[in-house]
């Protein structure tokens, strides 16, 4: 494949990897300080807005009093300061993983175009064209999604997690450890979600493909269809496929649909639980 200036040379095949995150991790080569930048960038936004909960701390505790040594407008020019960095940083991180998943997607794409071209007559001559489009869109739109967006967030969440709880740690262990009881509860039940919906996810690209080559094949050959009247067939066929693809559709929304109402009711039973737990510690003087 020939050099581009828009990413640097990389044979794929050599990304191929039974771990999939390292398969991952290699298709990133050429982009890796980018997208580090783009993760930096979350960690930084994380820190400044971890920084402004400190500041609002400082403000009821110093700030508010009529003697305070610290006049209350420093404390609105420092949470300007601060939404300015986490805003700047957003958009830096933003950018570079943009540039990052667009980066992957071009080179992807342009080695699949490629490969699909050198690729021997009895190949193109037995496989689904349906089946290749798909791979071909779809999967590399996917691709381009989990680098662009997901990728990042899974990084912003563990950043997020890691600072505010080591924050928190700082100021009173107590309060942090009594902050992360249902933890381990969501992380057994998205474990399990992600595992059944990895298996119905693929189940439905498949399906996806077997719909997309039936269209193809009958556009293809509408003339055959019609010479040899199998009109009915055909359409019997192309509903089956399509009916098919809407089970596991709503099999996947259906997952979707029971996991994120239980984590978000687990998530608020932890906040409230957090908030009950650190109210009784502010009245009792363990914190302020």
């Amino acid at each position: 494949m020939r050099n581009s200036k828009y990413y640097s040379p990389l044979d794929l095949q050599q990304t191929t990897s039974p771990n999939r995150f390292l398969g991952m991790w290699r298709m990133t080569q050429g982009f890796r300080l980018t997208y580090l930048t783009a993760i930096a960038g979350l960690a930084l936004a994380a820190l400044s807005k971890t920084l402004t909960y400190l500041v609002i701390r400082k403000l009821v505790d110093e700030g508010l009093a009529k003697d305070a040594a610290i006049p209350i407008y420093y404390f609105a020019l420092v949470f300007l300061a601060l939404a300015a960095f986490e805003s700047t940083f957003t958009f830096v991180a933003g950018k570079m993983a943009a540039r990052t998943s667009e980066g992957i997607t071009l080179r992807l794409r342009n080695y699949l175009y490629d490969h699909l071209q050198r690729l021997p007559f009895s190949y193109h001559d037995h496989a689904q064209t349906g089946e290749l489009i798909q791979r071909a869109t779809s999967d590399v739109d996917a691709v381009r999604r989990f680098f662009a967006d997901q990728g990042v967030q899974l990084g912003r969440i563990t950043l997020l997690f890691i600072i505010n709880f080591v924050t928190l740690l700082l100021l009173n262990a107590k309060l942090a450890l009594q902050s992360v009881i249902f933890i381990p509860l969501v992380l057994v039940i998205s474990i399990v979600f992600f595992k059944k919906i990895e298996e119905l996810y693929g189940a439905y690209q498949d399906q996806d493909g077997r719909l997309s080559a039936a269209l193809q094949e009958n556009l293809s050959g509408v003339r055959v269809v019609k010479a040899f009247a199998r009109q009915a067939y055909e359409m019997a066929r192309f509903e089956n496929e399509n009916y098919q693809k809407y089970k596991l559709g709503k099999r996947l929304l259906l997952g979707h649909a029971l996991y994120w109402p239980v984590t978000d009711i687990i998530c608020g039973g932890q906040m409230l639980l957090s908030f009950y737990l650190g109210a009784r510690m502010a009245i009792a003087g363990e914190i302020t």
